[in-house]
């Protein structure tokens, strides 16, 4: 989320275009692991995720995936105060990730590619000055992007995640990872269904949120929400891993 906030087109065009997007592979891979994966990922993110969110992983023994849009460190917006360099700094202490969200947060599949190109770069260093490793890891603001945006997505990526719910196992786009909402009506009955079924499968679940509390904006999850998810994932057998680390585990 932005300062205020903003939502995608959704005309028949758009949508139309959304979904050919969606669906063309940039950077094909066939993914397997040995045991099922989970990622938790926050996006924007809000100082919140980095206090509780953060806490809510390390009591599991787990780390998340923070993907920062530096434009949006230390101000207020729909999800909260944004964070702040100290936060960078001790998410990467704890062995947190932390991601490429661009700095401006727009909507990539309406900025032309260049512009993006650059924001991206501009992410990259304010993240690098706030003590960060340069980010691996890259989410496309509100799941938005392009065919274009896809191809020609800095080598320095090894992923790049959308917002369509899905596993990711078998025939994958490296460029637009499958992603479940941990928040709105029903989105925490249906990751738990998805870790059932990923279970089975050996496969990798990704989930996003923005703020996390025990009264969360319309993006953001509850403590207890997030704290039952990770109980059921290790009841499971699953491993839950930053995005990066999730990838290198991968046997294919």
């Amino acid at each position: 989320m932005t300062a205020a906030a903003y939502a995608p087109r959704r005309d028949l065009v758009s949508k139309v275009r959304r979904r050919l997007t969606q669906h063309y592979a940039a950077r094909p891979a066939t993914l397997s692991f040995a045991q099922p994966v989970l990622s938790i990922t926050f996006d924007d993110f809000p100082a919140s995720a980095a206090d509780a969110g953060a806490r809510v992983l390390e009591r599991h023994g787990a780390c998340g995936t923070y993907y920062a849009a530096s434009g949006m460190a230390g101000v207020e917006g729909p999800c909260g105060m944004g964070y702040t360099a100290g936060d960078i700094a001790r998410l990467v202490q704890a062995g947190h990730e932390i991601g490429c969200h661009t700095s401006s947060h727009a909507d990539c599949a309406r900025q032309d590619i260049f512009s993006t190109l650059e924001d991206l770069a501009r992410n990259r260093d304010a993240l690098i000055g706030m003590g960060a490793p340069s980010p691996r890891a890259h989410a496309f603001p509100y799941g938005e992007t392009s065919g274009e945006l896809k191809n020609n997505l800095p080598p320095r990526f090894m992923s790049a995640r959308g917002i369509l719910p899905g596993l990711n196992v078998g025939r994958t786009d490296l460029t637009q990872l499958h992603a479940y909402p941990l928040f709105g009506a029903g989105a925490m009955r249906r990751v738990a269904a998805a870790l059932k079924s990923a279970a089975r499968r050996k496969a990798w679940v990704i989930g996003f949120t923005h703020d996390v509390s025990d009264t969360p904006s319309a993006w953001g999850t509850r403590s207890d929400d997030l704290d039952v998810l990770l109980h059921q994932a290790h009841q499971l057998g699953f491993v839950i891993l930053p995005v990066t680390a999730a990838l290198e585990r991968r046997l294919a």
